[in-house]
């Protein structure tokens, strides 16, 4: 298997994970990579995504794994930025003998967010506290949610601010807090001024990049 680290920016980031995803396989197409489908009655793809950010926010940290054949990572890599946007330029590429599945081991993300003004101090103390609501929209209904144990680091410096919040199975969406950000602290944060820098194992109670693990 061979894994990609590509950038979701700029226009790219208002495109749909779904529509991503078939952007994503009819690039391969066009490569002409020999990639591996199902054996079921409609065979398809055996491509692999990580967790997707959410509509807006822009990436530098998105994977994309493919079962192929008959290609190094090097080659892959030249033939897939050939024939990709732009927006979603690959940077790296890794081989795997197995799927990592990196959809489920992730549980957090760093994210950098710049802001057109100054950003209060008061904003960290939201990862220091023991229990934190916001309100979030669940299936068009607005609930209250902790969101103190999925904050795991908040940093401001001047206008840009820093976060780490949970990823995968217990997930943070990133526009939730800087929807709440915005209006308790009087921010006017953009969901593109959103950067999504790196996924996060957790590893004996520390995180690690995932790259990490590719590697």
């Amino acid at each position: 298997m061979i894994i990609l680290r590509h950038y979701k920016v700029d226009d790219v980031s208002y495109v749909s994970q779904k529509d991503i995803l078939r952007v994503l396989q009819r690039g391969l197409k066009r490569a002409k990579i020999d990639v591996k489908y199902s054996q079921g009655f409609i065979p398809h793809m055996l491509t692999y995504t990580s967790t997707p950010v959410p509509l807006g926010v822009q990436s530098l940290a998105e994977y994309f794994g493919v079962e192929c054949s008959g290609i190094d990572k090097d080659e892959f890599l030249k033939r897939y930025n050939a024939s990709m946007p732009v927006g979603m330029r690959a940077v790296e590429s890794f081989y795997k003998d197995k799927n990592p599945n990196i959809a489920a081991i992730v549980t957090a993300s760093d994210y950098r967010v710049k802001s057109s003004q100054s950003l209060s101090k008061e904003i960290e103390k939201i990862a220091e506290s023991q229990s934190y609501f916001i309100d979030v929209n669940k299936k068009g209904e607005v609930i209250k949610k902790d969101i103190a144990p999925m904050v795991y680091a908040l940093k401001v410096e001047d206008d840009t601010l820093c976060m780490r919040l949970a990823t995968g199975n217990t997930n943070l969406r990133c526009d939730d807090v800087i929807r709440h950000i915005n209006g308790k602290f009087g921010c006017d944060i953009k969901i593109n001024d959103i950067f999504r820098t790196a996924q996060l194992v957790r590893d004996n109670g520390s995180f690690r990049d995932v790259e990490e693990v590719l590697r």
